[in-house]
């Protein structure tokens, strides 16, 4: 069985993806998750410009969810990722602290599907004062 760390931003209802435009554009953000992690992360052509200067690190993937190995780190932009949870050990939420109109919003509360919270931290990014960092495991 695979075991998979899902990273992800969304707003405080959840919203991933706002006027048909990503939420997760933050330089400091981007830094943050590759800091926090060892190796490569796998990531949706989408992604790609946000990782660019992290050269073979990510790993770029039709859909990376499907494509990437046990322990790997997937980076997710939009949902579902309902269908993998039996293959996710670990999410990573990016949270912006702000309502934006959402077009596309998470698909399942961690908590509500036996994940539980282990750490939460609050760091200046480059395009929002306040953005919460959550981390929750099985």
């Amino acid at each position: 069985m695979r075991k998979l760390t899902v990273a992800l931003c969304t707003d405080e209802r959840g919203g991933m993806i706002f006027n048909k435009r990503r939420v997760s554009r933050d330089r400091i953000l981007i830094k943050n998750l590759m800091d926090g992690f060892d190796g490569k992360i796998y990531i949706n052509e989408y992604s790609r410009l946000l990782f660019e200067d992290y050269g073979d690190r990510a790993v770029v993937c039709e859909s990376a969810l499907d494509e990437a190995p046990s322990g790997a780190v997937c980076f997710i932009e939009f949902p579902p990722v309902t269908p993998y949870l039996s293959d996710i050990s670990r999410f990573v939420i990016y949270n912006w602290n702000r309502r934006y109109p959402f077009d596309a919003c998470l698909d399942v509360s961690p908590k509500d599907v036996g994940f539980k919270l282990v750490s939460a931290s609050e760091f200046v990014g480059s395009s929002h004062e306040k953005i919460t960092k959550e981390i929750f495991e099985k």
